[in-house]
């Protein structure tokens, strides 16, 4: 741990324990960020007014200039940092989301008025994207500064956001000087103001704010760190604006002989629980591909979740081959009178025992990477020991009770994340003379097939591990608030089973439509996780990427 993480941890540690509570921190910050976009919507709406005459120019002025205020934002967030609170600091998360998403890019395209994706007013659905995605997030701005921060004393200096236009001409030409000199007040110690209403000096608030933005662990809040970026995405570079690399396509693992070629794609394409209208899986990868744009919070808490859990997936099924294989071979040598294909079948039996203990190794090594707090662990480590009570059992009967334990143990698990529990031809195909051997190599194959899984995804635990420092994960489960956004009836589940959801801007063949009827309906479901939330636009059904 350097220096400057050693003090900077210190002087919060002195903060929160006297003055400045977490909550009046997160207030400060929020109502600095509220009064950031109402000083913007000035110029904005002045776009809006000229919008017969503006340029594309001119929209991306806008959007470049009020992204200056990025990094400002990621600087409270680590200045809020918490390993021990359950949930990020909404709405600050929401404008962090929005302002660095993935793509480096705040321009959207919204639809049309006939509740379409066209090429034709571009410019005005690049506008009405800047102005949805604002109000959305100015409501929640203010529903968190009048409700959740009514009891905080506020200092003013600090959430004050002065208007450096002095002429208060709001073309959007002058905005970038305006946000710089926004941008310098709070980020350069030299940039001080005559005006002591305006003067920082002496505000504990942005004391706070100037050490985080010294700290380089702040990056941890970057949304591609958040969201997993290089973990899904395998370290490859892409340009997430051109259309020809299919880097909004969706994707499905490369696939030989019923085995992913990759082995990280046995986690990052978990199948979930839903169908597509194809008889494919909906995946984690596809929940990443709407992830990237999404600018809830929340659904990013529940995104994490489901990531954590399905690192473990792979385990899991393993798990479960083994123990069904396991009790087929008891049932079938029950019945089993040949002498000479019996020794062949003890000798498997035998080497079930030694299987067994390889399983319990991987898992502890899995648990040893520290990708998980208490729950987790400990059920990890219960699963081991349910498989040591097995191989330490000769009675056959106990050992079968002992697999359907196992079995609904990890069912719960795979039923409560929204995770598909199918494993493969073990279990469905009936054990013979004439196949028994071919099951048994494919379960030893997939062992081996697991450890290099394990091997491979450590070499992302720092990726995975950084997430872990910036909130509290210690559920077991994908969280009921998040789950909203897979409900099977939902248009986002339609959007994520097209192959390409950009084919009705460009035109391109077969272009696929959605129902729009109930897309209100849903947009408030999904967003409904709080009294205190203002529904955001979703992106895939009221906005995607302007490209």
């Amino acid at each position: 741990m350097t220096t400057c993480k050693i003090f900077y941890i210190f002087v919060l540690m002195i903060n929160f324990s006297t003055a400045m509570e977490y909550m009046e921190l997160n207030c400060n910050f929020s109502k600095y960020i509220l009064n950031y976009f109402k000083h913007n919507e000035k110029y904005l709406l002045k776009l809006e007014e000229d919008k017969t005459n503006i340029s594309k120019r001119d929209l991306k002025m806008y959007g470049k200039a009020i992204q200056s205020h990025g990094e400002i934002v990621i600087a409270m967030l680590e200045a809020l940092r918490s390993e021990e609170r359950e949930n990020y600091p909404s709405p600050l998360m929401d404008v962090n989301l929005y302002l660095n998403n993935v793509s480096g890019s705040v321009e959207m395209n919204f639809k049309n008025k006939n509740g379409k994706f066209e090429k034709s007013n571009r410019k005005l659905n690049l506008l009405n994207g800047f102005l949805m995605i604002h109000k959305a997030m100015v409501e929640r701005l203010e529903n968190c500064v009048n409700n959740i921060c009514s009891d905080v004393s506020f200092d003013e200096v600090f959430t004050n956001c002065p208007d450096f236009n002095e002429m208060k001409d709001y073309r959007i030409n002058f905005l970038p000087r305006v946000v710089e000199k926004l941008k310098n007040r709070l980020s350069k110690n030299n940039f001080r103001l005559k005006d002591e209403r305006l003067n920082l000096n002496t505000s504990e608030v942005f004391r706070i704010l100037e050490i985080a933005l010294k700290n380089d662990s702040r990056w941890d809040f970057h949304p591609k760190k958040l969201l997993y970026y290089d973990l899904m995405m395998g370290h490859q570079i892409f340009d997430e604006r051109n259309l020809t690399s299919d880097v909004q396509c969706r994707k499905l693992p490369e696939v030989k002989e019923h085995r992913a070629l990759n082995v990280l794609d046995y986690f990052k394409f978990a199948p979930l629980q839903y169908k597509c209208p194809d008889d494919s899986y909906l995946t984690l990868f596809d929940i990443f591909r709407h992830m990237k744009y999404n600018f809830d919070s929340k659904q990013l808490q529940g995104y994490q979740e489901l990531v954590l859990a399905s690192t473990i997936r792979p385990i899991l099924i393993l798990v479960r081959m083994y123990v069904v294989f396991l009790k087929k071979i008891i049932i079938f040598s029950k019945h089993f009178t040949n002498n000479t294909n019996r020794n062949n079948l003890n000798e498997i039996y035998n080497n079930m025992s030694i299987i067994g203990s390889i399983i319990i190794k991987q898992i502890e090594d899995f648990n040893n990477l520290s990708l998980f707090k208490i729950q987790p662990k400990t059920y990890l480590d219960n699963l081991c020991n349910d498989i040591r009570n097995i191989l330490n059992e000769e009675r056959s009967e106990l050992i079968l009770v002992m697999v359907s334990n196992i079995m609904k143990y990890t069912k719960s698990f795979f039923d409560k994340n929204k995770l598909n529990k199918y494993f493969g031809i073990i279990i469905d195909v009936k054990i013979t003379d004439d196949n028994v051997h071919i099951l048994y190599n494919e379960l030893a194959q997939l062992v081996d097939v697991k450890l290099t899984y394990l091997f491979e995804l450590e070499k992302y635990s720092e990726s995975l591990n950084t997430i872990n420092n910036t909130r509290s994960i210690n559920d077991l489960f994908f969280k009921n608030s998040s789950k909203e956004l897979l409900k099977s009836e939902s248009d986002i589940i339609k959007r994520l089973c097209s192959q390409n959801i950009y084919m009705e801007v460009y035109n391109m063949e077969n272009p696929e439509s959605i129902d729009d009827k109930n897309t209100c309906n849903n947009k408030l479901i999904a967003n409904s996780s709080s009294k205190l939330n203002i529904p955001l636009p979703m992106y895939m059904i009221d906005y995607i990427l302007y490209i």
